[in-house]
């Protein structure tokens, strides 16, 4: 009985193996093309193995060279994965990229015979260039703030006082700038609907007292935590994330 179970398993094994190999193939080849162009330095051949039956690629069955020189470009791929030894149930796939753009590509699998030594020559078409899209506009800011000298009347809550309060303009193209007290300052905005950012100001290096230079201090951090905009006749509020207001300014009167 333990005989006759054993020829049983064994012959389980031997039919097992006769329709499938592991890591049993090693196929070469040559891609070319027709074109009578050159490739780039940084062009990259991959050649992939396919299962003919349901054309998706053999996992463990893909290899990637440099595609240098003129064509044909030589390639070995050594297959390591369970393959079906049945004519006809695999093929190979090429293509040849250069900066992520694939710029020749195979027409279909070419089918191939594992276990055999024969070299599959492969041949690729050009793929043509996929345009970028368009790149969405840069929301710019809404016209009733720009072309304005802004002032600044309060930071924090706080009345602005002093001879020279900061002030504040936003030009069509969201540069932004104006004093900040004791420095002509520079940035940009950023808008999205009643969303408004400020990128770091750069400002001018001159020496104020200790009160000016505070002041400025003060308007520069505030500039650089505003999240909303609101407007309200001459009146200009610059709000935080939250909705407090962090600076008040108004327009010049007519």
């Amino acid at each position: 009985m333990q005989l006759s179970r054993l020829v049983g398993a064994l012959a389980v094994i031997l039919a097992f193996w006769s329709t499938a190999a592991l890591a049993a193939a090693t196929i070469n080849g040559t891609v070319t093309y027709r074109e009578r162009i050159g490739l780039p330095p940084n062009a990259w051949l991959r050649v992939t193995l396919v299962d003919l039956s349901t054309m998706t690629p053999v996992v463990g069955a893909s290899a990637g060279i440099p595609a240098k020189g003129q064509v044909p470009i030589r390639f070995v791929l050594n297959v390591e994965a369970q393959l079906d030894d049945a004519a006809g149930a695999y093929g190979l796939a090429a293509e040849i990229s250069s900066a992520d753009q694939v710029l020749f590509r195979s027409s279909a699998p070419y089918p191939v015979a594992l276990g055999h030594d024969m070299p599959t020559a492969i041949t690729v078409y050009p793929v043509p260039k996929q345009a970028l899209p368009p790149e969405p506009p840069i929301p710019t800011a809404p016209a009733e703030l720009v072309n304005t000298l802004w002032t600044v009347t309060s930071i924090g809550g706080r009345p602005v006082t002093g001879s020279r309060a900061p002030t504040l303009s936003i030009a069509a193209d969201n540069r932004a700038g104006g004093f900040g007290g004791c420095n002509n300052y520079f940035t940009e905005a950023s808008f999205e609907g009643t969303k408004l950012h400020f990128g770091p100001a750069a400002a001018t290096r001159m020496a104020c007292e200790a009160s000016v230079t505070e002041l400025e201090t003060d308007y520069f951090t505030a500039l650089s935590a505003v999240a909303f905009y609101e407007l309200d006749g001459p009146a200009l509020r610059l709000l935080d994330a939250a909705g407090i207001p962090l600076i008040g300014l108004v327009r010049p009167s007519e």
